[in-house]
């Protein structure tokens, strides 16, 4: 019998994320908009967000499946006061070292890889293709979209957004709550 997840977001990205936790998870959706016993994916919509203290009775995990990084860290420091705990959905098509340190609440999908020494802080939504290369550090509540490149040594700050296809070099510090274009270089003046 699978353990009961609730995914806090029920969009697109909601979606997505449906179709890794299902393999693991009796999931159940917590949005704002539809209207409780809305199926989305064939899977209900049970409540709303305010309604995270009365669902603890029966779910206890939780994963927020947000892409605003702020309302993310929002969703799961309340979550985390009423004692829910989160775990990690990880695509099985993702390389991750077994020397590497991952926070929890994260979503890492297809292709994705995190190498030895790498640090994934918690909440953080890794896209298909990325890669967070040796001794980088990602902080809390980043979300990196699709095949962009975290070189070693960089370190993102916690709540930043990069975009798709960027690659941040060797040793670039990328401050707290920035957001990165799609398809910049971010480099460290020498």
């Amino acid at each position: 019998m699978k353990e009961k997840l609730l995914l806090v977001g029920a969009g697109g990205f909601g979606r997505v994320v449906l179709e890794h936790a299902i393999q693991s998870y009796d999931c159940a959706f917590v949005d704002d908009g539809p209207e409780k016993g809305t199926l989305v994916n064939g899977i209900p919509v049970i409540g709303k967000t305010d309604e995270l203290e009365m669902l603890f009775a029966e779910y206890k995990l939780l994963v927020v499946t947000i892409g605003n990084n702020a309302f993310r860290e929002k969703i799961y420091k309340a979550a985390e006061k009423i004692g829910y705990t989160f775990p990690n959905i990880i695509d099985p098509s993702a390389y991750i070292s077994p020397y590497s340190s991952i926070g929890t609440g994260c979503i890492i999908l297809n292709n994705a890889v995190v190498q030895n020494g790498a640090v994934i802080g918690d909440g953080c939504v890794l896209n298909p293709g990325v890669e967070a290369h040796q001794d980088s550090v990602i902080g809390n509540y980043c979300l990196v979209y699709t095949n962009s490149v975290i070189r070693s040594y960089a370190n993102v700050g916690d709540r930043t957004r990069i975009g798709s296809t960027v690659t941040v070099s060797n040793g670039c510090v990328i401050p707290e709550d920035s957001d990165i274009e799609d398809g910049t270089v971010v480099r460290t003046d020498r």
